[in-house]
């Protein structure tokens, strides 16, 4: 082969080597994914979110009602099923909304201090201010078996009533409504709680005494209607107690009895719950009375006492006004 020849060869394959460089190299094949299942990615999950901190419980702690008044309550609210106490010695115990009524005696200081002890030694206590009463002092001329029982059985019959009340009085039943109280009859008010009454006998067969008057009375006939002040249970509807003649004793809870006297019918039993309002018999003159009316008062018993004698009786008046603390 001529030189000539051969370099022309030679450049041509040059020129081919050259423009296989240029092309760069191929794309691989796709895979082959006949017969095999697709890969679906799983997502992203979201960052983390962390919750807001649990607020803090809230502070044990007291709120009550006031000024009182002597012969009043207090009310109280603190946490609930708390035990309570007045100036330093337990008397009630809140109830599952947390609310307490502490009954004062008539002779109360000026100033009170109500504590209230929770779980685990927590504690927290207030000062309420105690307003003076200003009682009045009165007397009634009446009859012998009025001022006392006389004969065998009128003493007897003051005794069985006495154990009837006694019994009935050491029982305790849930409240069913907040402390809101209605008066128990329509009519006008007359010998008031708190006053100190002279008993004068007519005759020189006995002797008089002299005692404070422990209830409201409202003056209205026989035969006027008696409603529930508040919802209640019926410890004791008696027809004929010594004292009281017919009678209905309402446990309104925490503590307070309502009791409404001299009825000449009571139309509920022992036992019977009631509803504020619902009718507990008709008004009249039985048991010592010197005439109709409706005696009412309201008893409050301390719930970590056995003892009865530490029973108060509080002015309806008073606590027909009270009400809860925000």
């Amino acid at each position: 082969m001529e030189a000539a020849e051969r370099q022309g060869i030679v450049g041509v394959l040059v020129a081919i080597v050259l423009l296989a460089g240029c092309a760069g190299p191929s794309a691989p094949a796709p895979p082959d994914m006949s017969g095999a299942s697709a890969v679906v990615a799983e997502p992203t999950p979201p960052p983390l979110i962390e919750p807001p901190p649990e607020p803090p419980p809230p502070e044990f702690a007291i709120v009550c009602g006031g000024p009182a008044k002597q012969g009043g309550a207090i009310l109280c609210r603190t946490a609930p099923n708390t035990d309570v106490s007045l100036d330093g010695k337990l008397i009630a115990k809140a109830d599952e909304d947390g609310l307490a009524l502490i009954g004062l005696r008539r002779d109360a200081p000026a100033a009170v201090e109500v504590g209230a002890h929770g779980p685990d030694g927590k504690g927290a206590s207030v000062s309420v201010e105690v307003l003076a009463r200003t009682d009045t002092v009165s007397k009634f001329e009446m009859s012998c078996k009025n001022i006392a029982p006389q004969s065998k059985e009128d003493k007897h019959k003051a005794e069985v009533s006495w154990l009837k009340k006694d019994k009935v009085m050491s029982l305790f039943s849930a409240p069913l409504a907040p402390v809101a109280l209605i008066k128990p009859a329509e009519g006008p008010y007359s010998s008031a709680y708190g006053v100190t009454r002279t008993y004068v006998p007519k005759t020189k067969d006995c002797e008089g005494s002299t005692s404070v008057h422990n209830g409201q009375d409202i003056a209205i006939a026989t035969g006027t209607e008696i409603h529930a002040p508040m919802a209640g249970t019926v410890l004791l509807a008696d027809p004929d107690l010594y004292y009281e003649g017919g009678a209905v004793f309402l446990d309104l809870g925490r503590g307070l009895v309502s009791v409404t006297m001299h009825m000449s019918k009571v139309e509920v039993q022992t036992g019977d719950t009631v509803a504020q309002g619902q009718l507990l018999g008709l008004s009249g003159a039985t048991g010592r009375v010197t005439g109709p009316h409706l005696h009412w008062g309201l008893k409050f018993r301390n719930v970590f006492s056995d003892d009865r004698g530490t029973d108060i009786w509080l002015d309806p008046m008073v606590l027909l006004e009270l009400k809860a603390p925000d």
